[in-house]
């Protein structure tokens, strides 16, 4: 298997056509056949199906192509890593990070380092807590900032955090007015919600359901930033972690605290006994420091109550996984 076995693939479930994607490689719309076929001889099942003159994806081709994507981007991060080393440009920094951390500290984390610059080329990739570990662990990345699950084997937790989650409303929403909105406010109302069941979500449902509450109409996302669109843009409300809440400046919408405790846990993990390099270790050190200023309710806890935290379901408390 070959980068560009990778990048054919890829084009063709992006166009959902071999045409297209031919046009888009510059090549022969053969050989893109042939590439596909080589591809999915070698993996032993089939990745695409011909809806009339459209391909689509197979259900193991749509498994395949987020594996896809990551090997590409390894085949593309060793090459430029190579370049780097060839120009005397050092080490790319690559980190990787739950997408509430990406979009709600680590950008203006980066703009305030203290003591060291990035380096020439910097990587920032935004995955599933899982995800997240496999690239720390194998060494594809330096360092990661993830929800939990944290205590993962082959990793070090450097840093432990937590903040309670909170409401976000339109500014126009009666809502708006209180200081501490309470979930009882959200009976029978609209609500953005996360896809995941089984993640955050879950540790909210358990809160409302706790005290008898049930939401109206519910609008579902995959990401907490999107949650807040939708509350821009709908008028729904919305619990959502404190990271993206107080991370992500909206127009048109306030964050407000809710009646409940309900913690959201994070962290930094790096590579079992691998020392961070400087850069590394600064961008942590700025991370934390954005979120202690910009976070209400924020906590540094000690790391080596990771485990506990995934391990003890009776607490009641947002285990803070999956966002």
């Amino acid at each position: 298997m070959e980068t560009r076995d990778l990048q054919a693939f890829l084009a063709v479930a992006a166009n959902g056509s071999i045409t297209k994607a031919a046009a888009m490689l510059g090549c022969s719309q053969p050989s893109v056949t042939r590439t596909i076929q080589d591809l999915e001889a070698e993996l032993g099942f089939e990745l695409l199906h011909r809806v009339g003159r459209r391909v689509q994806l197979s259900e193991e081709g749509v498994a395949f192509e987020e594996e896809a994507r990551r090997l590409l981007m390894s085949f593309t991060e060793l090459a430029a890593r190579a370049k780097m080393i060839a120009a005397g440009r050092g080490r790319i920094l690559q980190i990787v990070t739950t997408s509430a951390i990406g979009t709600g500290l680590i950008p203006t984390a980066m703009a305030e380092l203290k003591g060291v610059e990035l380096p020439h080329e910097t990587h920032l990739g935004q995955f599933l807590p899982s995800i997240v570990a496999q690239e720390v662990r194998s060494g594809r990345a330096e360092i990661g900032f993830s929800s939990l699950p944290l205590d993962t084997p082959g990793l070090d937790v450097l840093r432990l955090y937590s903040a309670p989650d909170v409401a976000a409303v339109r500014e126009d929403d009666p809502l708006a007015e209180l200081d501490v909105i309470p979930l009882s406010a959200f009976a029978g109302r609209r609500v953005a919600t996360l896809l995941n069941p089984l993640r955050f979500q879950l540790h909210v449902s358990k809160a409302l359901a706790a005290r008898g509450i049930d939401t109206g109409p519910v609008i579902r996302t995959n990401t907490a930033y999107g949650a807040l669109q939708i509350v821009r843009q709908t008028g729904a409300a919305a619990v959502i972690d404190p990271l993206t809440a107080y991370g992500v400046a909206l127009p048109d919408v306030v964050i407000r605290p809710i009646d409940a405790t309900v913690l959201f846990y994070w962290g930094v993990v790096a590579a079992e006994k691998r020392p961070l390099r400087p850069v590394a270790q600064a961008l942590m050190d700025a991370v934390e420091a954005v979120a202690e200023r910009s976070i209400v309710g924020f906590k540094k806890l000690d790391p080596a109550l990771a485990g506990q935290l995934v391990s003890d379901p009776a607490s009641g408390t947002n285990y803070g996984t999956g966002i």
